[in-house]
């Protein structure tokens, strides 16, 4: 009966960890509840039939790796959260036992088979305060660290769990305390190594973080100092052309007395000259406008047709540098594609409303996957972000505010398709 309330409790702290790795935007708790009800009567079933410790495990962490596939996770992460599953329970049996066996004056073999009871629930119960302590420190925060350093991580605390079994096992049969004593110093070096390797994997991941944020800051700031300037030119330009206007206005005035009919050519010439005329985007909301003004008149320099149909309140329940984040991202990304797009079609269509607690925004552009690097300008304004870093820092907004992203693209045309969730964020 103890052991169906150990495999209980184990179970429970393998959804814990699990839930750190999971969608939190899914309610699992229901499957939850089913797989810990299946982990703990297989885990029974095993210890009723007698399975050596060493084939228990390695079956019933297959088990476990098979059950991560039933939640949308992705494969790292489903090896990382098995591994620190029982790196956390040898932890706990490691410590419990030896400090018991030596305040006992007992063997650690005689202390499993005498007071089993009282060592299994100090275990699970320290196994608990170690995940809490985990969890407080590094768990709470999203992982966006590159893919060989989380299966280094992976490889590192597999190797100190492993040693760590294997050596907490052997001192079972071994009598000499001498040696017991080297082993527990053994387990504890392993011990530093797999604490070592996850307080380094996971300051690497608030680096990685804390750079995403200033990386953002970055070119938000650049980006609105950039506008300022374009803003001021764009004045400028104005200026000089309402001057030329009602000089204009003169000469038409002098001419349509002077001579019938030269003044309508004059007209004409003069309509060709009001197209260059900046057309201020005005959308309601003042942030949209400064960076739609902004890349608009950058794609018009390049050349670039660009539609624009938006609209949107003057207050969004968004955070203005998440917002500005994303549109200055995907707009940077669809004018880099089409100016290094070969076709002489470059266009961007642009769509952005408010849906009931919804933003919906899409971005078309032309697009050709097969640069044409015997150019020697390649258009790339992204000092600071290496590929496919921007999408990323889209993604994490996408996911701070419940929203949906999608991708299409093909050899000619490339959408991007976002929809955030409002309703329940707080600005």
């Amino acid at each position: 009966m103890i052991g169906v309330l150990f495999a209980i409790i184990e179970s429970i702290l393998f959804i814990f960890i699990l839930s750190k790795f999971k969608n939190s935007k899914v309610n699992y708790r229901y499957l939850d509840i089913f797989i810990i009800i299946c982990v703990s009567i297989i885990t029974t079933i095993f210890i009723k039939f007698g399975f050596t410790p060493y084939i228990r495990l390695i079956l019933i962490s297959i088990i476990l790796i098979i059950i991560t596939f039933i939640y949308d996770i992705k494969f790292y992460k489903r090896i990382l959260a098995v591994i620190l599953f029982y790196f956390i329970l040898i932890i706990s049996d490691l410590v419990v036992s030896f400090l018991l066996s030596n305040i006992l004056n007992i063997t650690i073999e005689d202390l499993l088979s005498k007071y089993y009871t009282f060592f299994g629930l100090i275990s699970k119960f320290l196994s608990f305060l170690i995940y809490a302590f985990i969890n407080r420190k590094f768990l709470n925060r999203k992982i966006i660290l590159p893919n060989t350093l989380n299966y280094l991580m992976i490889v590192i605390l597999s190797l100190a769990t492993i040693s760590m079994v294997l050596l907490f096992y052997s001192s079972l049969s071994i009598i000499n305390e001498s040696t017991i004593f080297i082993l527990f110093l053994i387990c504890l070096f392993n011990l530093f190594i797999g604490l070592s390797a996850i307080y380094m994997y996971f300051k690497a991941n608030n680096f990685y973080i804390n750079l995403q944020k200033e990386t953002t800051k970055r070119i938000y700031d650049k980006s609105n100092e950039k506008f300022i300037k374009n803003f001021e030119r764009r004045n400028e330009v104005l200026s000089k052309i309402w001057h030329d206007l009602r000089n204009h206005i003169k000469i038409i005035e002098k001419m349509s007395n002077e001579q019938k009919g030269a003044h309508l050519e004059y007209i004409d010439s003069l309509k060709d000259k009001l197209k260059s005329i900046p057309n201020p985007i005005n959308t309601g909301n003042n942030l949209i406008n400064i960076v739609l003004n902004d890349k608009y008149t950058e794609a018009n320099v390049q050349g670039i047709d660009f539609d624009i149909k938006a609209v949107a309140p003057p207050n969004l329940n968004i955070d203005d540098i998440d917002l500005s984040s994303i549109l200055f991202n995907t707009l940077d990304n669809a004018i880099e594609a089409c100016i290094n797009c070969n076709e002489s079609n470059k266009y961007i269509n642009l769509e952005l409303y408010p849906e009931g607690y919804f933003l919906y925004y899409r971005i078309v552009n032309s697009y050709n996957p097969a640069k044409n690097y015997s150019n020697k300008f390649i258009y790339n304004k992204k000092e600071y972000l290496s590929s496919g870093y921007g999408l990323s820092i889209i993604e994490d907004i996408v996911d701070k505010y419940n929203g949906y992203m999608d991708i299409n693209y093909d050899n000619t045309e490339y959408s991007l398709t976002i929809i955030l969730n409002l309703s329940e964020h707080e600005v």
